[in-house]
């Protein structure tokens, strides 16, 4: 396996974890009362912006000393700090969070990556 196909098979398990977790946190915020919308909204940007900052200060930092690879490390950061995102956001939305609640998401964003990698290899 080349290491684009590497990071490129990554990206799409983050991707597709990011997907699926940003659902979930959607759902759980609708059955929420209106008055926790706000709230939860500023929470989950309280993890999504340090997230981001960080992939600003790689991309930055990269570009200055002349990284070849900064792209590779762009296609990884970005879902992975939306990932992270939701998922702490998903997280303090939740009464009593547990691991146990993380492993079928976990499980459906692993086959929804493999169908979509191999659906890229074949077309």
């Amino acid at each position: 396996m080349t290491p684009i196909a590497l990071i490129e098979a990554l990206a799409t398990l983050l991707w597709s974890y990011a997907a699926l977790t940003a659902l979930v946190w959607a759902l759980h915020l609708r059955r929420e009362d209106q008055g926790a919308h706000v709230p939860a909204m500023t929470e989950l940007l309280s993890h999504l912006v340090p997230a981001m900052i960080i992939l600003v200060v790689v991309v930055l930092v990269g570009a200055l000393i002349g990284l070849p690879s900064v792209v590779a490390f762009i296609a990884l950061l970005f879902p992975a700090g939306l990932a992270y995102g939701f998922h702490m956001a998903l997280t303090d939305l939740r009464d009593t969070p547990t691991g146990r609640q993380d492993l079928p998401r976990l499980a459906l964003s692993l086959g929804l990556a493999a169908v979509v990698i191999t659906f890229r290899q074949l077309t």
